[in-house]
């Protein structure tokens, strides 16, 4: 039955191919940075809204991002210890002041670090200030937060930022002959799965997704400590609709911050300081992991499961293609050391040969051959741990590439710098029972008739975007999501599944997810590496293709993107037909 099955499959990815399909877009094409008046007018329009310059610092490109905020331009950036170098020694020698970011209603949330700010005096300075905080004062490091170290902040009067020659010469009055403007960028490498040229962006580094199986998830915990259930639910759904239709990614507490977006309320807790994200060097990175996902913060922090479980957010594989991205077999408090001495430790586990003293100050991003060996790794350590396991058990201790580690392997960590695209990289939520049709109105409701392709969320259409997991349950999350990944790799138990769940055989659903989870155990992640497995990334990747194609077209105003639109949802609604 399932040779028979594999040979219908790979029959119709033979006729697919066999027809007029699109080639993966250029990730290397070269497109000129236009800077004119028409790209400031259009960030006066869209008031808080980034756009990335792209800079040679040192013949090395650099993002600056800038926005426009209550009559001024803003433009910020994050240097390298190394970076920092290449600034005007006049940088360094003026006015000193503590560094104060500001929450909304204009209070700072702390007061902490020295960062050096223009003098005041010059005409310039009535036309663009600027504020840095550098990594070292006067030869002694600088007691400034890791995610602040480097942060450099321009303030642009509107009235002088009129073109690129107003660029270039604030970049050279800071930087002297290190820095020029980009003339050409590889656009692709950076927006390849967005509609438009807004929002943090990342370089897309290389093809670690083609080594996995799992997509990477976060569990929305916004809500956890909301102990009511409909008002719990209530929150969760527009927290996520939300993301999706308005804030568009998972920003970090860092990033929040420096946007003005932390609410007047909150407030740092000192005498925790290095048990926190912002104590700890890690308050700039967003959190995603890998498999079914985490095992707490349904509810507070070590407390009893009592609450509806929060949303589960699956993003397409290809987001841990991103340079800038950290990993870790388990949660980041596993380290024994405090404070940066945490930041410090998943350093080292990157297999680092810088210095010591640089591991506090910054983080280690993985390299491509650490990425996909550590990922294969973990998931075959999920496949042993079990899948629907349902423990809530944070430290039962496990074994790790012969180290041995206190956490739970269930949850690891994937760390993305600053943001994680929710509009671009979303595939799929996994929601309580009962709730997915509430999520499909309110995603309707905010989303229609925004864009021509309203209707699909990375390429993935609402009406299928919001799974409703068997139970209201850490079980229920867990075992829906098997079934989910099955739907991949052995169709005929997926089908099973789903049909047991329609007629609302929930002893049975668990019992065929346990036998699943079983079989993986003791096969490892192979259980998944079928035939079948193949021929569905294969045709993923042509339907990616296609929608790929299309957002080039559509970003840039391509004549051609109707087209391409209707070719990737006729391929789509085929692959449904097909693949159901």
């Amino acid at each position: 039955m399932r040779n028979r099955a594999v040979t219908r499959f790979l029959f119709v990815f033979l006729l697919a191919f066999a027809g007029n399909l699109a080639a993966a877009p250029d990730i290397d094409r070269l497109f000129p940075q236009i800077l004119d008046n028409s790209f400031f007018g259009d960030l006066v329009s869209n008031t808080g809204s980034e756009r990335a310059i792209f800079v040679e610092l040192a013949a090395v490109e650099k993002i600056f991002y800038l926005r426009h905020s209550d009559g001024h331009f803003i433009m910020n950036s994050s240097l390298s210890e190394a970076e920092e170098k290449l600034l005007h020694p006049q940088v360094f020698t003026g006015r000193k002041t503590l560094f104060s970011p500001l929450k909304q209603n204009g209070e700072p949330l702390y007061e902490k670090g020295i960062a050096c700010i223009s003098d005041g005096q010059s005409d310039r300075n009535s036309q663009w200030q600027f504020l840095y905080v550098p990594f070292n004062i006067e030869g002694k490091i600088n007691d400034a937060f890791v995610s602040d170290l480097g942060n450099l902040k321009i303030t642009i009067d509107i009235a002088y930022l009129k073109s690129k020659e107003a660029l270039e010469t604030i970049l050279q009055s800071l930087f002297g002959n290190n820095a020029k403007l980009c003339r050409q960028v590889r656009l692709n490498r950076y927006y390849l799965f967005r509609d438009n040229y807004y929002g943090p962006v990342e370089f897309i580094k290389d093809r670690t997704s083609d080594n996995i199986i799992f997509p990477p998830v976060h569990k929305a915990t916004l809500n956890k400590s909301v102990s009511d259930r409909p008002e719990k639910s209530e929150k969760d759904r527009k927290l996520v609709i939300d993301l999706i239709a308005h804030e568009k990614h998972l920003y970090s507490q860092d990033m929040r911050l420096k946007l003005g977006m932390v609410p007047g309320f909150v407030k740092i807790n000192w005498q925790y300081l290095d048990n926190t994200d912002i104590g700890s060097g890690q308050n700039h990175l967003v959190f995603l992991s890998t498999g079914p996902g985490i095992n707490y913060f349904d509810d507070p922090w070590k407390q009893p499961r009592n609450n509806v479980p929060c949303p589960r957010l699956y993003f397409h594989k290809d987001i841990v293609n991103l340079d800038r991205i950290q990993l870790y077999p388990t949660y980041s408090i596993e380290p024994k050391e405090k404070g940066t001495g945490r930041l410090a430790a998943i350093n080292i586990f990157q297999k680092t040969t810088k210095q010591v003293a640089d591991l506090h100050k910054q983080v280690l991003w993985s390299n491509t051959d650490l990425k996909v060996s550590l990922l294969s790794e973990i998931e075959e350590g999920l496949c042993q741990y079990g899948l629907t396991n349902k423990s809530a058990d944070l430290e039962p201790g496990f074994v790790f590439k012969r180290c041995f580690f206190n956490g739970n392997i269930v949850n690891n960590e994937i760390r993305i710098y600053q943001a994680a695209a929710v509009r671009d990289y979303m595939t799929a939520v996994i929601v309580p029972p009962d709730s997915a049709e509430a999520y499909r109105q309110a995603y309707q409701s905010e989303m229609a008739n925004k864009c021509e392709h309203w209707d699909y969320n990375c390429g993935v259409h609402f009406s299928r975007l919001f799974v409703e997991a068997i139970e209201s349950n850490d079980s229920g999350f867990r075992e829906t999501w098997l079934m989910m990944q099955l739907k991949e790799s052995h169709p005929t138990l997926s089908r099973v599944m789903h049909r047991a769940r329609q007629n609302d055989k929930r002893r049975a659903f668990s019992k065929i997810a346990d036998k699943v989870s079983a079989m993986a155990r003791r096969q490892g992640r192979k259980f998944f590496l079928t035939p079948y497995f193949s021929h569905y990334q294969a045709l993923t990747r042509q339907k990616y293709e296609f929608w790929l194609e299309y957002l080039e077209s559509y970003r840039n105003r391509d004549k051609l993107a109707p087209v391409r639109f209707k070719r990737f949802t006729e391929f789509y609604r085929y692959l449904e037909k097909i693949c159901d």
